[in-house]
């Protein structure tokens, strides 16, 4: 008993061995006594010659085996067995209702050899048909069933079995299998499963169905994974994700026809597959295998593969996260604060991570603050598309005047709402209070209470909340000060102390005083005034200034003195580096750009309002209002220079009244530009000597093309030669398109 439950349970895992036919086709056998057959003719042909018995199909069976010609080309094939019994109508006929009808018929009576002689042969026909839709092939046989023996009627109705084979099959095909026929109008069919290249059978014996197991081995010294190819086989890299992932790396992109393949374990992902498949024959079955499934050591490579796509059209924000595997998560929007990592959660922003497609949060709005954040298991990801570096839609500012608080929300489109909120420990309670129009461009809200508020966009479906607590900033601000004053009075004190020491010592030591020492020369002095356009323009500001420190320039620039400018304020600080020039004969050079040529047409053309102005605590309009008034009454006297750096600026955008000052292009004019800023004619040759010079122009260049490049890449902000409400009216029609690696890696934060 337990044998032959071994032996069924191997039957139905598909390991017990497939028949292998070698015989023609068609080929026909009776098992039963007294009963021969022969696969006559297609379906075509009509029957001919003696009798013919009315046979029923009563039973139909079928199964696969292997055909194979002289045991080395073989093909699967349909092997069908079929049992027939006499039709009602017949047996009423040659019993004539009874047994004893039958015995007294002539044609019974008489002997063998008179039947044959008379050419009266009993027999009976069945046709058999097969159709594959997947293979197109549909064959159909009519077969022919003698019966010899007489008695075998009288016995038994179930008068015949037949097996025929067999009928040529396409693997993993459905064929539908048919018995019938023609007077009596009778019909048996079923289904037939053709197993696929997955049967043991077929892999070892069916030409198509031989791919061989690829060997691979991991070599930890090297870093890389090595793949033993049989010769005449091709492979191909593939990931297994949904929609496909665009890779850049040349291996997923071809076919390799090599025997020893090498791949870095940096390119390495859990769901990096590989086809093989026979380089001989035409349309080959392809084995897929993924080798590195259970590898979690390659996991973190799916993260250094992927990358973010947002790009703002409209007044969505579209996003695609392209992985070369699948990836579980949410992403959502959130609003980042100035002064701390953490970045809170927009409601209902949040979204199911889906790879390689478009998807998008509708009605956002464009906010530096405004974040995206991917979350996947231990994975954190925050990208902040808009960055600090495009201009807001609308902003806040605050003051405190007699303990009581005003905000204004300055936005830059007349049809703008916005709620607000009082933070209470973890709630934010609804702010009742009216809101003030002052006009179409600001809204007050004054307020009394020592609690912070929450300002967002309410007229879009998602807007980072901006927390602002004037109280807070307040009191920070006259302890910094404090602090501050505390801090000079030391330095002060200190510098009395050190003054008075080196007094002492030069009064002990002066009788050995060499009279005969020179005082060593004065470096040239400028004073660098510029408008930071965006940060890449800023790092060329440093490139230059630096490259001017290295020719032995002293340079004053408000990039390098930030905390100087942050403890006097701007205005003093520039009046005062000015004072400074003028008396030691230095040069104020005026470094225009884009940004720079609009606020200087806006200052010279404001009628005194300060609403027309940009923000008059910015760098650039600080030192405008230090400077202008000498350009404007001609006080010029030498002290001016003005440059601006070819490819970035028209020469054209300069304002006119900066004509009367000598105007230098850069670095085209470099050698010119430091002879006017006081260079000697023998310092310059000097340098062009040593090559700093071309230096100078080689690091300015390029930094010219950088920005460039970020201008494109990000929109330009200042279009040439425009005025400012041209620009305001502009600027935010623009798309910001931009491919965030997806590298930084952190624990995640509360959401």
């Amino acid at each position: 008993m337990m044998r032959f439950y071994l032996c069924y349970v191997l039957w139905l895992s598909g390991v017990h061995s497939l028949e292998k036919f070698q015989g023609p086709l068609y080929e026909v056998t009776c098992p039963q006594e007294g009963t021969s057959c022969e696969a006559v003719s297609d379906c075509g042909s009509e029957n001919v010659g003696g009798y013919m018995l009315q046979l029923l199909p009563i039973n139909l069976t079928s199964s696969t085996i292997l055909y194979c010609e002289q045991n080395t080309s073989c093909f699967p094939c349909i092997s069908i067995e079929l049992t027939a019994s006499l039709s009602a109508s017949e047996i009423n006929r040659i019993f004539g209702g009874n047994a004893s009808g039958f015995r007294k018929s002539n044609s019974i009576d008489a002997d063998e050899g008179s039947r044959e002689e008379d050419g009266n042969e009993v027999s009976g026909w069945i046709r058999i048909s097969v159709h594959q839709p997947e293979g197109g092939i549909n064959t159909c046989v009519q077969l022919k069933i003698q019966f010899t023996d007489y008695n075998t009627l009288l016995m038994s109705t179930s008068v015949a079995t037949v097996k025929l084979s067999c009928f040529k099959a396409a693997m993993s095909s459905e064929v539908l299998v048919k018995a019938f026929t023609i007077h009596e109008n009778k019909t048996l069919e079923h289904t037939h499963k053709v197993e696929d290249c997955t049967r043991k059978d077929f892999q070892e014996n069916i030409e198509w169905c031989k791919v061989p197991e690829i060997n691979m081995t991991l070599e930890e010294e090297l870093q890389r994974a090595v793949f033993n190819i049989p010769q005449n086989y091709d492979t191909r890299f593939m990931y297994n994700v949904s929609p496909s992932f665009e890779s850049k790396n040349p291996l997923d992109l071809i076919r390799l026809n090599m025997t020893n393949i090498y791949l870095n374990f940096s390119d390495i992902v859990p769901c990096l597959c590989m086809e093989t498949w026979s380089a001989t024959i035409e349309d080959a079955r392809r084995r897929k295998t993924c080798p590195f499934t259970k590898k979690e050591e390659f996991q973190e490579n799916v993260w250094r593969l992927s990358s973010l796509a947002v790009e703002y059209k409209g007044d969505a924000l579209q996003w695609t996260l392209s992985s070369p595997c699948n990836l579980s998560g949410d992403i959502l929007l959130c609003s980042k604060s100035e002064d701390s990592e953490a970045c809170q959660a927009i409601p209902h922003s949040r979204q199911n991570i889906q790879v390689n497609g478009l998807r998008e949060f509708r009605s956002v709005d464009p906010h530096p603050s405004l974040c995206v954040k991917v979350l996947s298991g231990n994975h954190v990801n925050l990208s902040c598309p808009f960055g600090s570096d495009s201009l807001p839609l609308w902003r806040l500012e605050s003051k405190i005047k007699q303990n009581i608080a005003t905000v204004n929300i300055l936005h830059v489109r007349n049809q703008m709402n916005f709620s607000i909120c009082i933070k209470k420990r973890n709630k934010c309670e609804h702010f009742l209070q009216e809101i003030q129009q002052i006009n179409q461009w600001m809204k007050q809200i004054d307020f009394i209470s020592q609690d912070c508020l929450q300002v967002w966009r309410s007229d879009v479906n998602f807007s980072p909340r901006i927390t602002l607590c004037p109280f807070e900033i307040y009191a920070r601000v006259r302890w910094t000060l404090l602090m501050v004053l505390l801090l000079i009075l030391a330095i002060v004190m200190i510098a009395i102390l050190m003054v008075k020491k080196v007094l002492l010592k030069g009064c002990t030591k002066m009788i050995k005083c060499d009279y005969n020492v020179t005082t060593p020369g004065i470096r040239d002095r400028v004073l660098l005034l510029y408008s930071a356009d965006h940060s890449q323009f800023e790092k060329l500001v440093n490139t230059f200034a630096s490259a001017l420190v290295n020719v032995n320039v002293e340079v004053v620039v408000e990039l390098w003195k930030r905390r100087e400018i942050s403890i006097q304020g701007p205005l003093p600080w520039f009046h005062s580096q000015k004072i400074k020039i003028s008396k030691e004969g230095g040069k104020i050079i005026i470094l225009f750009s884009k940004d720079a040529s609009i606020k200087c047409n806006e200052f010279l053309n404001s009628t005194g309002n300060p609403e027309t102005l940009h923000d008059p605590y910015d760098g650039f309009m600080a030192s405008l209002n230090c400077v202008l008034p000498d350009i404007t009454k001609g006080n010029i006297s030498g002290t001016y220079v003005v440059a601006y750096f070819e490819d970035l600026l028209n020469r054209s955008c300069i304002p006119e009244i900066f004509n009367k000052m000598p105007i230098y292009s850069l670095p085209s004019q470099i050698s010119e530009f430091l002879q006017e800023i006081g260079l000697t004619t023998k310092h310059i040759s000097e340098q062009k000597k040593y090559g700093s010079l071309t230096t100078i122009s080689r690091s300015l260049k390029d930094g010219i093309k950088k920005c460039q490049r970020w201008e494109k890449s990000h929109s330009v902000w200042f279009p040439e030669c425009k005025t400012l409400e041209e620009i305001s009216n502009g600027q935010h029609e623009s798309t910001a398109m931009i491919n965030i690696p997806l590298m930084k890696i952190e624990k995640p934060s509360t959401v």
